[in-house]
């Protein structure tokens, strides 16, 4: 783990130096710019992800620390763990309340969701929006549930001063300061870093998307009590698929994200050790009659995705839609 982690911070740091020699033409900034996009995303997966999971260190201020490299980023920490480990954990696949199937109204990614006529191309567009993630969690969301939490009074001053002090210091780092230091036209280099926005989204959503929005997995609504009657355990089981697990390079690209079910039922555990820990889990699922929902492939997790897409967009999809705790086997 240690060693993953120089090796992205050092990949991070070293396009980052590239970026600012002012040495490359336009398009070779560009690209730049979009490997930095991408690097990012992968030093969230490998080295963020475990941080505010408090899953990468038994040192609670080594995760502390390391989680600050996600604000570094331009996205908040707080926020991440309010909406991802709070919220995202707890409700998972539950229309309503996991985030992160309750989207805008352009994108249907759960079967409660109102179908409307234009959702019947989503299964196309989606893979165009996804790309747009990063850059509206920078803008808008992280700042939306910022000031949600502080009018609950939930927030601190400490977290209000980290999470302006680096949205500021991440707009320095990647636009002021190349547009002040650089001899690109300043169009060029917002340019740049839209792009590696849309590169960091596309790459990170896609694969937390691989999770939770294929097609064997489920949706489950509380009864009219609000009550869910399953465990939380079992619930995770249902509702949260791996993919490709066999892919060891894939495994250290995406930092372990390809055993969600592992990771959701563990995310305290470090990411290295799910590889080691997938047979138990599945051996005991299957023990107790439980699901354990895996894609063989990465292209086959994707186009379990891409059909999905598709069912939530031009049907009810109601047979996704779980009620009754006795139908958890199936």
């Amino acid at each position: 783990m240690h060693l993953k982690s120089i090796l992205y911070l050092t990949t991070q740091v070293g396009l980052y130096l590239a970026m600012m020699s002012d040495y490359f033409s336009i398009p070779a900034y560009i690209l730049l710019f979009v490997a930095f996009g991408i690097s990012t995303g992968l030093m969230n997966f490998n080295i963020c992800h475990d941080a505010l999971h408090n899953a990468y260190s038994s040192n609670p201020t080594v995760n502390r620390f390391l989680g600050y490299l996600y604000d570094l980023n331009g996205t908040s920490s707080h926020i991440w763990k309010i909406s991802h480990n709070t919220i995202h954990h707890t409700f998972t696949n539950i229309p309503g309340h996991d985030g992160d199937i309750d989207k805008a109204i352009i994108l249907r990614l759960n079967p409660k969701d109102k179908l409307y006529p234009f959702h019947y191309y989503q299964n196309i567009y989606a893979f165009i929006l996804y790309g747009l993630v990063a850059a509206n969690w920078i803008i808008y969301a992280d700042y939306a549930l910022y000031f949600k939490e502080m009018k609950k009074g939930k927030v601190k001053l400490k977290d209000t001063l980290l999470f302006f002090s680096f949205k500021a210091l991440n707009i320095f780092l990647l636009i002021i300061l190349p547009i002040l230091w650089l001899h690109y036209p300043f169009w060029i280099i917002l340019l740049a870093y839209f792009c590696a926005l849309m590169a960091t989204g596309f790459s990170i959503s896609l694969i937390f998307q691989l999770a939770h929005i294929v097609q064997n997995v489920n949706y489950v609504e509380p009864d009219e009590t609000g009550v869910i009657h399953h465990n939380w355990a079992a619930h995770e089981l249902m509702t949260t698929s791996n993919f490709a697990t066999h892919n060891w390079i894939l495994t250290q690209l995406v930092g372990g994200l390809n055993f969600q079910v592992e990771h959701h039922l563990f995310p305290s555990i470090c990411h290295i050790h799910y590889p080691h820990i997938q047979h138990i889990v599945k051996e005991t699922a299957q023990e107790f009659n439980l699901p354990y929902h895996e894609n063989p492939t990465f292209f086959k997790a994707i186009a379990s995705h891409y059909r999905m897409l598709k069912q939530l967009g031009r049907e009810e999809s109601s047979q996704y839609l779980i009620k009754d705790a006795n139908a958890i086997a199936k």
